[in-house]
């Protein structure tokens, strides 16, 4: 069986499926408590929907366009990263908005991190930056940049 960037962007789409989840409980959990929390929740859990339909359009966007196949070994490697990712995912204790956005905040740099990982994995010689699931990578380390600095602008 072949490996191709559409897997890793499902398993993107997953992690970012599981934040929506996440900020989505939380959300509900304050809707009696505390309205600017569960008010808050609901602001970055529409910005996790965002992401997900990202990566979904860069998905479609890229289908027919780019065939090429990632190295199994590689793949099972970064198989592992990612389910060690997912299986970190947890309800925060959230008790305080600048808590909770400090909580989404450092879920992006891990976000990144992982992406970081993933795409040093994948550079296996000085030619790889130019391959093309590098450069989609890439891509998607710009957008996850994006979206935690939007989040540290909350905190000014």
């Amino acid at each position: 069986m072949t490996y191709k960037i559409f897997d890793l962007l499902q398993s993107f789409i997953d992690i970012e499926n599981m934040s929506l989840k996440l900020y989505l409980k939380i959300e509900e959990h304050f809707k009696n408590e505390s309205q600017e929390i569960s008010i808050l929740a609901k602001t970055i859990a529409k910005q996790e929907q965002k992401h997900i339909e990202y990566y979904e359009s860069l998905s479609s966007s890229l289908k027919g366009k780019l065939d090429d196949s990632i190295d199994f070994y590689l793949y099972d490697k970064i198989s592992g990263l990612l389910f060690e990712f997912k299986k970190n995912i947890k309800i925060p204790e959230v008790n305080t908005s600048r808590y909770l956005i400090e909580f989404a905040i450092e879920f992006e740099r891990n976000n990144v991190a992982l992406l970081l990982n993933i795409q040093g994995r994948l550079l296996q010689n000085i030619n790889d930056v130019n391959n093309r699931i590098y450069r989609v990578i890439s891509i998607i380390i710009r957008e996850e940049e994006e979206h935690e600095n939007m989040f540290r602008k909350l905190l000014k």
